[in-house]
C-alpha cells in the first residue's frame, strides 16, 4: 500500500473511508490486493449536530415557513418515511412553492450539508425541484433537484445537497420547493450539518442523541460513548457475508489487540463483488464487551478475461496474485459409501456420510514478473485461498496445491503454463492470528526511516502506522 514520505513524490488519490455511523469502524478497501483495512477507534468518539429546529415536524409547522404562493402545508401522519409525520404541501395551481425549515445559524466559511426523503404524489405535473440555502428570505444558493433520484418501494427519494457559505453571509433556513400544476408532495426528516460531510440522520428521540434545548424545537446531537474505554484491551471483528451463514472471524481481529480502545486488522479473505458487514465488539479487561459496531464494504471483483482469478496465500497477504486460468477444474465430489453384502439378499447394506470436499487440477497461465511470483505462490507451503467473480458460479475455496508443473507456451522469454492439482481443505484457524498487511512490517519500517522521530514525524496515530497511513 502507498505511502509518500519524499513531498517532491506525485500524489496519490485516497481511496474512499466507510465509517459506521456511530463513528467507531472504518474501513478502506485495498483495492491492489483485494482487502479491507479496518480500524477501530472508541477513544474519540464521533458526534454530529442536526442544526434543523424542528426536524421531524413534531411541532406541527412551528419553526417553518412557507415558501411562495399558491400552496397549503400541513402536518399529516398518513405519509411519514420513517418519523410518526410529515409535512405534507398541496400546490392549489400551476405554482412553485414549498417551505423553509428554520436552522441554528450556519455562519460564514462553514459548509451545510443538507438531506431530507421526499415523496412525490403525481409525478406528470411536476416540472422543477430546488434546494435553497438561505439567509433570512434572500436565497443564497439554489439546485436542481428534478427529476428526484429513484425512489424505494414506499415513494420516498433521498434528497442531498451541500454549499459552503460565502463571506459575509450566514445561512438561517434551508428551502424545498417544486413547480407542479396541482400537484402533492411530502417531505419528512431534514438533516443539515456541518463538517466533512452529511451524518445519519438526528434528532433527540433517536438512540444516543439527545435535544439540546427544548424538545423538537433545537438542535440535536449524537455524542455516544462505549463505557470505560480505558479498560478496553481486545476489539473482535466478524465479517457477514451474503447467503445467510453464520458471521466468520476476522483473521487478524479474533481478537485483535484494542489497548485503550485503539485496534487495527486487516481482511483479505471478503468474497469479491459483493456486499460484506464487518462487525466490531470492544473487549474489556474483565472479559466482557461493548457495544457492537458495523459497516458494510464491497471488495470489487476482477473485470472478466485476462486476470479475473486471485489466488492468496492465507499466512502471507503479499504472496497473492491475479492470474489467468487458462483450464477451470472439473470437479469431483467423492461419494463415501459403505456397503458389505448380505447373504441371500440381492443388495448390499450400506451407508452414506458426507461428500468430499472436491479435488480438481488447475491450469493457469502467466508472464513476466509475474512468473516468479505465481511460482513461489505455488511452490510455498501453505493454504490458498483461490477467489473470483461471483456471476462465474465458482465459490471461493481453501485448497492446498500439489504437482506442480510448469510449462512453456512458445521460447524461454514468453509466457509459461502452470498446473498444479487443488485439495480443498477447510478455513484455517483464525484465533490469536497476528496482523499482516501486503508489503509492510516493522522491517519495512526499518528500511525506510532512520530514526524513531522520522517515524512518528510520517504517521498521525498508531493506526496510521500499522496500516502503513491508510487510517
Amino acid at each position: 500500500m502507498p505511502m509518500i514520505v519524499d513531498p517532491t513524490a506525485p500524489q496519490v488519490t485516497p481511496p474512499d473511508r466507510v465509517v459506521s455511523p456511530d463513528g467507531w469502524l472504518a474501513a478502506i478497501v485495498d483495492e491492489p490486493w483485494a482487502g479491507v483495512v479496518l480500524s477501530y477507534n472508541g477513544r474519540t468518539p464521533p458526534s454530529g449536530q442536526n442544526l434543523v429546529l424542528n426536524p421531524s415536524i413534531e411541532l406541527g409547522l412551528d419553526r417553518t415557513a412557507q415558501f411562495g404562493s399558491g400552496i397549503t402545508r400541513t402536518r399529516t401522519t398518513a405519509q411519514a418515511r420513517v418519523s410518526l409525520a410529515s409535512l405534507q404541501h398541496v400546490h392549489t395551481g400551476d405554482t412553485t412553492a414549498g417551505s423553509l425549515w428554520e436552522l441554528d445559524p450556519v455562519p460564514a466559511g462553514q459548509t451545510a450539508h443538507v438531506g431530507l426523503w421526499v415523496k412525490i404524489g403525481d409525478p406528470s405535473v411536476f416540472t422543477r425541484g430546488l434546494l435553497h440555502w438561505m439567509n433570512g428570505g434572500s436565497s443564497m444558493r439554489s439546485i436542481e433537484l428534478w427529476p428526484l433520484a429513484a425512489p424505494d418501494p414506499d415513494g420516498w427519494s433521498f434528497v442531498t445537497g451541500s454549499y459552503t457559505i460565502p463571506t459575509g453571509q450566514t445561512c438561517t433556513h434551508i428551502g424545498l420547493s417544486f413547480k407542479a400544476n396541482l400537484g402533492t408532495w411530502w417531505a419528512d426528516r431534514l438533516m443539515v450539518a456541518t463538517g466533512s460531510a452529511l451524518p445519519d440522520y438526528i434528532d433527540g428521540d433517536q438512540p444516543g442523541c439527545a435535544w439540546e434545548g427544548a424538545p423538537h424545537a433545537s438542535t440535536s446531537v449524537r455524542a455516544t460513548t462505549p463505557p470505560a474505554v480505558g479498560d478496553i484491551v481486545k476489539v473482535s471483528i466478524v465479517r457477514q457475508d451474503p447467503g445467510g451463514g453464520a458471521p466468520v472471524p476476522v483473521r487478524s481481529a479474533d481478537p485483535a489487540w484494542a489497548i485503550g480502545g485503539v485496534g487495527t486488522a486487516y481482511d483479505h479473505e471478503a468474497p469479491l463483488g459483493v456486499p460484506v458487514i464487518y462487525t466490531a465488539t470492544p473487549i474489556y479487561t474483565d472479559g466482557s464487551t461493548g457495544p457492537a459496531s458495523s459497516l458494510a464494504v464491497t471488495v470489487p471483483a476482477p473485470g472478466p478475461g485476462p486476470g479475473d482469478v486471485w489466488i492468496k496465500s492465507v499466512d502471507e497477504p503479499g504472496l497473492s496474485a491475479r492470474v489467468t486460468v487458462t483450464a477451470w477444474p472439473e470437479l469431483t465430489w467423492g461419494a463415501r459409501i459403505d456397503s458389505a453384502a448380505v447373504q441371500g439378499s440381492a443388495y448390499p447394506v450400506a451407508s452414506q456420510d458426507v461428500y468430499g470436499a472436491p479435488a480438481s487440477t488447475i491450469t493457469i497461465d502467466a508472464e513476466g514478473s509475474q512468473i516468479e511470483v505465481l511460482k513461489r505462490l505455488l511452490t510455498t507451503p501453505g493454504v490458498r485461498l483461490v477467489q473470483t467473480r461471483p456471476d462465474y458460479h465458482r465459490p471461493d475455496q481453501y485448497v492446498l496445491l500439489g504437482d506442480v508443473q510448469q510449462s512453456l507456451d512458445s521460447t524461454p522469454t514468453e509466457s509459461r503454463s502452470y498446473q498444479a492439482a487443488l485439495t480443498q481443505v477447510d478455513r484455517p484457524d483464525t484465533a490469536d492470528q497476528p496482523l499482516r498487511i501486503p508489503g509492510w512490517s516493522w522491517d519495512a519500517v526499518a528500511e525506510r526511516f532512520a530514526t524513531w522521530d522520522a517515524v512518528a514525524a510520517s504517521y498521525s496515530s498508531w493506526a496510521s502506522l500499522a496500516t502503513n497511513g491508510a487510517l
